[in-house]
This record gives structure tokens, sequence and C-alpha cells, in this order.
């Protein structure tokens, strides 16, 4: 079975035991995309930003994430942790996002990606709609299954970040994040194949910050 996930918008064969290697001792900012992606480091929001801002604001900083994916028998495994950089950008007033799985600790079904796989996301609050836009894209292009940028909004919902994607020949999809404090948060990915009326989680990730 195959299911479209926002983990990051990849399409991922769900076999039972598709696990990589569980190793987050590695420095972020040892690994040269993440040094890359912070050289002006993490930033702060602009004092004429939108307070709002902060939504996405509160996980500028650098996170060890620790993954698991849905198995087609109803069970958890545990799939290769990732690094996650986060920072302001465009003066502080919107929030980017990089996304890291080293080349040697994918998940199995990325596991012929042949490079670290990445992906890259830019958040930007509308005021007026009271809703974030976000534009993603990845490096996965011909080797992992599915689409490789996309778009979702975004609002603030009883305390929850829940991302929406638009309708698509996979079904609605969207993304929460929850549970979000000053040193961790909680992530998840869900599908509809009806239209909204059911919800299933597809994968799901737990977030401890590394440093801000």
């Amino acid at each position: 079975m195959r299911y479209i996930l926002w983990g990051f918008t990849m399409i991922a064969l769900l076999l039972p035991g598709a696990v990589g290697a569980q190793d987050n001792a590695v420095d972020p900012m040892t690994i040269p995309a993440v040094k890359t992606f912070l050289a002006g480091g993490f930033g702060e929001r602009h004092d004429k930003a939108p307070k709002d801002v902060e939504q996405f604001g509160r996980l500028v900083g650098l996170w060890q994430v620790e993954t698991e994916m849905a198995a087609q028998d109803g069970s958890w495994v545990k799939s290769a942790p990732g690094i996650w950089a986060w920072k302001y950008t465009i003066g502080g007033f919107a929030v980017s996002d990089l996304f890291y799985q080293g080349a040697d600790n994918l998940p199995r079904y990325m596991a012929n990606l042949g490079r670290d796989y990445l992906l890259t996301a830019n958040r930007v609050y509308a005021v007026a709609d009271k809703k974030w836009q976000v534009a993603w894209m990845a490096n996965g292009a011909g080797k992992v299954m599915g689409a490789d940028y996309g778009t979702f909004t975004a609002s603030l919902q009883d305390g929850e970040i829940v991302m929406e994607s638009p309708p698509g020949g996979f079904g609605l999809q969207r993304v929460v994040f929850y549970e979000i404090s000053d040193d961790a948060f909680r992530w998840r990915s869900e599908y509809s194949p009806d239209n909204g009326d059911s919800w299933k989680t597809v994968m799901r990730m737990h977030a401890k910050r590394h440093s801000r």
C-alpha cells in the first residue's frame, strides 16, 4: 500500500522493518548542509513582523528527530532519525527550515537515493487570511517515489499548527505540529482517502531540541 506523506511529502512503500540505524549522537553543526543553512545564525523576529510569526518561530533552533512509520499490519516501526534546523528569514518576517537525513542512514525505501536527503520549506504568515503559506521542495527527484515540491496552508487550531494540502490525486493531506514546548514537539502526517470524513496517521515524529 502506498501513502503520500508530508514526511516529507514522499510516497513510501511501508514495509515492516523499514528502519534505519537510530544514532542521533552526531553534532548537527558538523553536517555541511546544516552548517551552510545556518551560516547567518538563527535570526530573530523583526519587531514590525506580525506577532503570529512566532507560531512557527517557536521552533527556531536545532532539533534531533526520531521518526516512526505506519506498517501495513497497523504497527509502528522506527525509521531513520533526522536533524531539523529552523531559522527566521527575510529579515525576521518569515520562517525557513531544513530537514536532513544522512545518505548512510536513510529509511529502507529511500536507501537507493545515493545522497543525503534534504527538504526545505519557507513559511510566510498572511495576516489578512490568518494563515500561513508554506512552500517546500526536496532533493529526491528521480529516486524517491513522489513529488519533490508542493504547497500547504497552515493555521493555529487549539494550540496545534495544522498544515493542509490542496486536493490531489492521493486525497487530502494534513500535517500537525502539537505538544509544542521549549524543548520538544511532536508531528504527525495524515491523509484522508474520503475527502476529510476520516483521517489516518501514516508517519509521526518526536523532536527534541539540540540548541538555539
